[in-house]
């Protein structure tokens, strides 16, 4: 394919994804079932507290310019994804002394506070859920008897009302290591509650969340492959159309326009397209530089469906073939993912030093495969951790020290990065733990060097 008519290709993506976001059907999600069995889960492991969580809120009017996507954590216990709702669960009081116990008993264990309908900013935006109707309760499973719907204006009233039953209050606090607009999004929620009730004692359920995270459902499983056959769409349409002159963007691009025309409604994360030099910076994200003959490019870059994302990076050669060198470095990493890859089943550890730790087994591989310029090992040059888990964050929640166990999905990522070179090797995979071992996901995309090779166009240098 020439320039002229990736371009054309191109062009004609951006128009189809215009007309496709027209015409999507209701975004996919699980049975209300699901996400009610979550929240009664949340409130076993939180039994002395209130929990309240903030949904997200959005521009309005002509400012709403993005596509709106809720909370991980609010998503994840309502399937509910249009602003401005906020989340209320309250487990039964045990305690028969407490003023509060006879009250409680009658009173709805889960809340959704929605805002109201605002018909001038619905003009731009679309209707929304209507707090009122009768209809919205069943559609977003807060229909039942221990379960309501209701305006936003009560929340205050309502949570002063049930905190008097509880000696804590469970909200997402601010992290150190959390991105700014994550950590804005947590203190100013946070800073709402203490003015309601200045001397509540603030908890994170974070961890407890989290553990629910890891273990994904059936139905989350099915999200996360549609993600990674989206994802691995895109890579394969990248190797066929690679060739030296291409920019870093235009390959970028094209995945984008693939596995969104296959269904993914974003990316899972900024794409990374590095070649020479560029692929031994681990998230280079600028793609902006011409692709070279005789260059490596790394392409981490997956999609996102549904809420849930993919992540998978290959390496290619630019002009189809690896010089000695650059296979040398490659077949080390593979060799390494893969060694990895088998040792993967319940009991396992992604951490860096635990007695069964994945990571061990990649960097004892790399250790002890080749050598750098200097005759050094080349365990110094893996930077990075093996992998971490993915759902509905590409990097989401979870204890790297813990053990593995069945139903949860994460990466296997080894890398070799060698500056003086000009040669990064990163080669990423989606593993799914089962009851006895595992499931490669992402199997149907090539690896093998001859298998790349093959599927890449050739140029001429």
């Amino acid at each position: 394919m020439r320039r002229n008519s990736i371009t054309a290709c191109l062009r004609r993506g951006v128009i189809a994804l215009l007309l496709l976001v027209c015409t999507l059907p209701a975004q996919e999600r699980e049975p209300v079932e699901v996400y009610q069995a979550r929240r009664e889960a949340l409130r076993g492991r939180l039994q002395d507290g209130l929990i309240v969580l903030f949904g997200r809120s959005d521009d309005s009017g002509p400012g709403a310019l993005l596509p709106f996507r809720q909370e991980n954590n609010f998503y994840y216990l309502t399937g509910y994804n249009y602003p401005g709702a906020v989340l209320l669960l309250a487990p039964p009081v045990e305690n028969r002394r407490s003023p509060f116990w006879e009250e409680s008993s009658r009173l709805p264990r889960e809340i959704l506070f929605l805002p109201p309908r605002d018909r001038d900013q619905e003009q731009w935006t679309g209707p929304k859920s209507d707090p009122y109707d009768p209809a919205t309760a069943a559609q977003t499973g807060f229909a039942a008897g221990f379960a309501a719907i209701k305006g936003i204006e009560a929340l205050e009233a309502e949570i002063r009302r049930y905190a008097q039953g509880f000696p804590n209050l469970y909200t997402l606090l601010p992290e150190s290591h959390s991105e700014e607009t994550e950590s804005s999004f947590a203190r100013e929620n946070a800073e709402k509650l203490r003015t309601i009730l200045p001397f509540a004692k603030l908890r994170d359920p974070r961890s407890a969340l989290a553990s629910q995270r890891q273990i994904k459902s059936e139905g989350e499983l099915k999200l996360v492959r549609k993600a990674v056959e989206c994802s691995m769409d895109g890579h394969l349409a990248a190797m066929r159309e690679l060739r030296p002159g291409l920019f870093e963007y235009e390959i970028a691009a094209l995945m984008q326009y693939t596995f969104g025309r296959a269904g993914c409604t974003r990316t899972a994360y900024g794409p990374i397209v590095g070649s020479g030099t560029r692929s031994t910076i681990l998230h280079y994200n600028r793609n902006s530089e011409r692709m070279e003959s005789g260059d490596l490019v790394v392409l981490d870059v997956a999609g996102e469906y549904a809420h849930y994302a993919a992540d998978i990076t290959r390496t290619l050669p630019v002009n189809g073939r690896f010089t000695p060198r650059q296979r040398e470095i490659y077949e080390i990493v593979l060799g390494a993912q893969k060694a990895a890859i088998n040792a993967v089943k319940p009991g396992m550890s992604l951490g860096r030093r635990d007695s069964d730790s994945l990571f061990q087994i990649a960097y004892n591989y790399i250790n002890t495969h080749g050598k750098d310029s200097k005759g050094q090992p080349l365990g110094k040059y893996f930077t990075h951790g093996l992998g971490h888990h993915v759902g509905l964050y590409v990097h989401d929640p979870s204890n790297l020290q813990g053990r593995l166990e069945p139903g949860m999905v994460l990466t296997i990522e080894p890398g070799i990065y060698l500056p003086e070179e000009n040669l990064g090797v990163r080669i990423e995979d989606m593993v799914l733990v089962t009851q006895d071992g595992h499931v490669l996901l992402t199997e149907r995309l090539p690896r093998e060097v001859e298998e790349v090779e093959r599927l890449i166009r050739k140029s001429p240098d």
